[in-house]
């Protein structure tokens, strides 16, 4: 695994905490049952990915999936609340993205 950097890592920090904040506002469309995230873990899977586990004051935990966008001018997190739809035939996606970079990586010797 990579090592994320400082700056980048506290990017992070300061993003699930902002969204911790945005999901928390009553007047949040989906925000039915008015529970309030906080960060509850932030898991670095690489220099630019991490999960963050959020604790609900209802007592249930939502999983983020942040991918950082390593955008020359204006670098930004991305991020999406994981649900079970996600992980359907995930497992193929290591395959298929293997694949492309052994064909890509063909290409640098034409």
């Amino acid at each position: 695994m990579s090592n994320m950097r400082k700056e980048v890592a506290r990017n992070l920090k300061n993003m699930a905490d902002e969204i911790a904040i945005r999901y928390s506002k009553k007047s949040r469309v989906q925000n039915v049952s008015n529970e309030i995230f906080t960060v509850d873990d932030i898991i670095p899977l690489s220099a630019q990915g991490a999960m963050v586990v959020y604790k609900k004051n209802s007592g249930k935990k939502a999983l983020a999936h942040f991918i950082h966008v390593d955008h020359p001018k204006k670098p930004f997190w991305q991020y999406y609340f994981v649900g079970a739809q996600h992980f359907i035939n995930l497992h193929q996606l290591e395959k298929v993205y293997a694949d492309i970079e052994r064909h890509n990586f063909k290409l640098n010797f034409n």
